[in-house]
């Protein structure tokens, strides 16, 4: 009996050390931090602190008709939630935006095909601020809309905006493309509600392949080229990088750096391939332009960024033409710019909030455009102290 005992005891001392262990044992984060000019630079390891993230996504909605023409998209090219969740689809080839419900029953249409007030020529991206008003770039316009689907005004662009955000104030913040004397670039610029330049954030080169060929010239641009890529992480904050290197700054609204993270990871050269792919890819180009194509030294990081409500940071990797795999391989940083995971996402994310990812399919069979919501079960399990 005594034996018993003193087994027992040594069992309850094991489980209780073991369990003990296991709460306190936390991944330990090896990067490091450096201060330049008074900035604060995360700068991360390689391997994620958490290693890799599965996320279990559970499809709960799909919008999506061809039998019904308030269902039926064409060219849905941007996608934006308001406060109360209601799903906006910017239906570009359909030259309108498309308003639903959470649970995706159709609500409105705004806008249509036309060059008059609140009519669209080539709509592009769509946004929502604070105040539930609708902004979508269309050509070098952006127009507004109120939380009604009433038309406000346009504010006309000076420069081509691929992307925009929104600030507390209604400054538009933008990944702009210009040329100027030194050549074609991508900028990061602060625009007022009328239009006017306010500051330039960042600006970096963009390297299109210019060539003539007898009377014509041709610019070609490739997914290798590197570039400049934002987003928002608060309506106060955001976030920029340049995908030659595997570093992203975070600044205010005024264009202060708060601070930068990074990943210390070697360049990765371009194989011949992948340039022969590349090349392959521009069939009705003449064979000396597609010689004269040009490749950076080495291949992109990046190519987007994304945050979640929760403000976690989503870095899309560069994919390889010849990867052919669907879905999308991101990094998952803190808020605070430490790496926590990477992860593949079988859909493009458009929006991640309150667990759910938002996304658009085109049925490879049908040509049939759909919008989708997965529910991501895990979501509460995603850690984050380290």
């Amino acid at each position: 009996m005594k034996r018993k005992l003193i087994w027992l005891i040594l069992i309850l001392f094991l489980f209780s050390f073991c369990a003990k262990k296991e709460k306190t044992e936390t991944p330990q984060w090896k990067g490091k931090i450096e201060y330049e000019n008074g900035i604060k630079i995360i700068k991360n390891p390689i391997e994620p602190v958490f290693g890799e993230l599965i996320l279990d996504l559970e499809e709960d909605l799909i919008i999506g008709n061809e039998e019904d023409e308030n269902y039926m998209f064409y060219r849905a090219y941007s996608i934006a939630l308001d406060d109360e969740d209601n799903i906006y689809v910017l239906d570009a080839g359909n030259y309108r935006i498309q308003k639903f419900d959470r649970n995706g029953v159709y609500l409105q249409t705004i806008g249509r095909k036309g060059q008059g007030p609140g009519e669209f020529e080539r709509p592009f991206r769509l946004r929502i601020d604070k105040d539930g008003n609708i902004y979508v770039r269309d050509s070098r316009k952006i127009k507004i809309f109120n939380k009604e689907g009433n038309y406000i005004k346009d504010i006309i662009l000076k420069n081509f905006v691929m992307n925009f955000y929104l600030d507390l104030e209604g400054n538009i913040m933008a990944r702009v493309f210009k040329s100027t004397e030194s050549g074609r670039v991508s900028s990061f610029d602060k625009i007022n509600p009328e239009g006017e330049l306010l500051i330039t954030f960042a600006q970096f080169p963009y390297g299109m392949t210019l060539t003539k060929v007898g009377k014509t010239r041709w610019a070609i641009s490739h997914s290798y080229i590197y570039d400049l890529f934002i987003t928002s992480l608060t309506p106060e904050t955001f976030i920029y990088g340049y995908s030659k290197d595997y570093e992203l700054s975070v600044i205010d609204r005024d264009g202060n750096v708060l601070f930068k993270f990074s990943i210390d990871e070697s360049y990765h050269p371009i194989t011949g391939k992948e340039k022969d792919k590349v090349r392959d890819q521009f069939k009705r180009v003449p064979d000396a332009v597609k010689k004269a194509i040009q490749f950076p030294p080495h291949k992109p990081f990046f190519m987007g960024i994304l945050c979640d409500d929760t403000e976690r940071i989503y870095v899309m990797r560069f994919k390889s033409i010849l990867d052919e795999r669907k879905g999308y391989d991101f990094d998952i940083f803190s808020k605070d710019g430490y790496y926590l995971y990477k992860t593949h996402i079988p859909y493009y994310p458009y929006i991640i909030k309150n667990g759910s990812l938002y996304t658009h399919i085109t049925l490879e069979e049908t040509g049939e455009e759909l919008i989708k919501r997965f529910r991501i079960k895990n979501w509460s399990n995603i850690k984050e102290n380290i």
